[in-house]
């Protein structure tokens, strides 16, 4: 009689590549294999970078942790995150929806920064694979992300939240918010309100998220029949201090924008540096919520990063217990939330 359970058992992830994989294929002893990959001395500048070589086309990561924390399939109860900028309030709810989930799992959550570079997120990742992380939970940066098609296929869990994974849309679950449709809705409220010089504040258009919410402003125009003027448009912007010196530069035009939409919350903060616009009666829109944004009668469109790190996780420890589902991708809609300009 077949047995039907085994015959309907996934096949097995392939086995990760370990150190005598690299000491076999270079014809080097596991020692010098093994002070190559650490860093040690005592290894030759030319025999180092053949061991580098061959264990970045293996896919080998080192291990980090303790042999006696290791469970069977070699990972821990812990879950990797990797942030694009943590000093960003806007990951902090994101952050916690994903320990409260971890948590309830019994894991550990580690996180790193990324701090806006793409390279710098390729090494914490690499760091945190080196710990054994059962999953990887990422907030992206780069623009490509296929380096991770490799550590998928030896059956680690990776989630994206905020961004689809760029240049691997449909095979990796994803978590992502409505960018271009709640933009569109927003700047239809300030066109509604009579403006028809709407400033535009923007970050780097690298990720999806930046490219879908230009979209969704300039539709908006479009749909009103307003063109786009390039002199109230600033992109690029990172911080605070750039939002600052943008619309300093914006407001300073002689037929200056009557609103603004921000599309970030830290460029919304450094909007509200600007000294005239606590005076003025400039209308504000951020993507993304910003403190006292009701002091100040900021809208804002809320995309809930608390609820997209929640769904975030919850998709990490589904894919744990079947890794073999087609990814998923989740929709958590952003709220529009209108405010009225408050006079000073």
């Amino acid at each position: 009689m077949t047995d039907r359970a085994a015959v309907e058992q996934p096949a097995e992830a392939p086995r990760r590549p370990r150190l005598r994989d690299i000491a076999a294929s270079t014809g080097l002893s596991i020692k010098t294999v093994s002070r190559a990959v650490r860093g040690e001395r005592g290894v030759g500048d030319e025999t180092r970078a053949l061991v580098l070589a061959e264990a970045e086309r293996l896919g080998f990561q080192p291990d980090d942790v303790a042999a006696g924390l290791r469970r069977k399939n070699q990972t821990t109860n812990t879950v990797g995150v990797t942030l694009g900028d943590v000093t960003n309030p806007f990951f902090a709810p994101m952050i916690r929806g994903i320990h409260g989930v971890a948590a309830a799992h019994q894991h550990l959550v580690l996180s790193a920064d990324a701090e806006n570079s793409a390279d710098l997120e390729r090494r914490v990742i690499g760091s945190l694979l080196a710990h054994r992380v059962a999953g990887l939970i990422i907030a992206p940066i780069g623009q490509d992300l296929r380096y991770l098609e490799q550590e998928a296929s030896f059956g680690t869990p990776i989630v994206f939240v905020d961004s689809p994974p760029p240049g691997l849309e449909g095979q990796m679950d994803a978590v992502v918010t409505t960018n271009a449709e709640s933009t569109r809705e927003g700047i239809a409220m300030l066109l509604a309100r009579g403006h028809r010089r709407i400033g535009y504040l923007g970050h780097p258009r690298s990720g999806s998220g930046a490219l879908e919410r230009w979209r969704g402003y300039e539709q908006a125009l479009a749909d009103a029949g307003v063109a786009v003027d390039p002199a109230l448009v600033r992109t690029g912007l990172v911080t605070e201090d750039d939002a600052t010196l943008a619309a300093r530069d914006l407001l300073a035009q002689p037929d200056p924008p009557t609103a603004v939409f921000t599309d970030n919350n830290r460029l919304c903060v450094g909007l509200l540096l600007v000294e005239r616009v606590v005076q003025s009666d400039l209308d504000i829109l951020s993507f993304d919520d910003v403190p006292l944004a009701g002091l100040f009668g900021v809208s804002v469109i809320d995309s809930d990063p608390h609820e997209v790190g929640r769904v975030g996780a919850t998709l990490l420890f589904e894919r744990l217990v079947d890794r073999e589902r087609p990814a998923q991708r989740v929709v958590v809609p952003a709220q529009l939330r209108v405010r009225e300009r408050v006079r000073f």
